[in-house]
């Protein structure tokens, strides 16, 4: 059955599937998604949510009920174990990573990060990205930076943070409890294989590097995080995150 991923490639939720899918060898189309009128492409599905799975003539939405419905249909390397206490530890962190992680290290910067040029450098670098795969216009292209801090989506899922916690006081504790759950590994959860929470984590930190929207991966030098990072990579292609060799600037830090 033919397979296909819409959405664009700078939502921590589409990579999170794109890693999925590589992860279980199955080839797929990309088909990027205008933010702006993403009726274009998912009109099909009544709405606007990103990622869009299809596999033949059914569709599902929300990365983390994508993943338990890729196990389904395609059984093998399996993103969430079938033993019950280890699917029940992989879907805690899971639903952690979506609720905290991804909200207070991703989006929450886009609101309460100063407006500096470092900012807008880097929305404008995303929107050029997003414009790769669901041609945006030159006017929305440059005032990525404001729609970034309008987004109707962003406010929505920052909102359900506790925001009287300075920002970067909950980015070091969101880093502190992910060390925490990764432990003595080798995988989240001192799971024995990677599950779709590993996924999702590696989708941010690995992304963020890979198209320079960070200088360096500091993460890289941790005596857990680093080793867990080269682990999961051992999984996937160099570049699973749907956008041309060219966006790709920092070289890759594995051996």
């Amino acid at each position: 059955m033919t397979i296909t991923l819409y959405g664009y490639a700078t939502s921590p939720f589409v990579r999170k599937v794109a890693c999925y899918l590589h992860y279980k060898k199955l080839s797929f189309e990309f088909v990027g998604v205008s933010p702006v009128e993403p009726e274009k492409t998912i009109g099909f599905t009544k709405g606007s949510q990103v990622p869009v799975l299809k596999i033949g003539d059914e569709w599902r939405l929300d990365s983390s009920s994508i993943g338990l419905w890729l196990d389904e249909v395609y059984p093998e390397r399996r993103l969430v174990s079938d033993n019950a206490e280890d699917r029940e530890i992989a879907l805690a962190i899971d639903q952690w990573i979506s609720e905290q992680f991804i909200p207070g290290i991703v989006f929450r910067p886009a609101l309460d990060g100063e407006m500096n040029e470092g900012f807008k450098k880097r929305a404008w670098r995303l929107a050029s990205i997003v414009s790769s795969g669901a041609e945006l216009s030159e006017t929305v292209q440059k005032s990525w930076p404001d729609l970034l801090r309008q987004a109707p989506f962003i406010h929505h899922i920052v909102n359900q943070l506790d925001l009287s916690e300075p920002l970067e006081a909950m980015q070091m504790r969101l880093f502190m409890e992910l060390t925490q759950y990764l432990d003595t590994g080798p995988y989240l959860g001192k799971l024995d294989k990677p599950s779709l929470a590993d996924f999702a984590i590696y989708a941010q930190m690995m992304f963020f590097y890979q198209v320079g929207l960070v200088k360096d991966l500091p993460v890289l030098a941790h005596p857990t995080v680093g080793p867990w990072l080269k682990r999961v990579s051992e999984h996937l292609p160099q570049n699973p995150w749907c956008v041309d060799e060219t966006f790709i600037t920092n070289s890759w830090p594995f051996g």
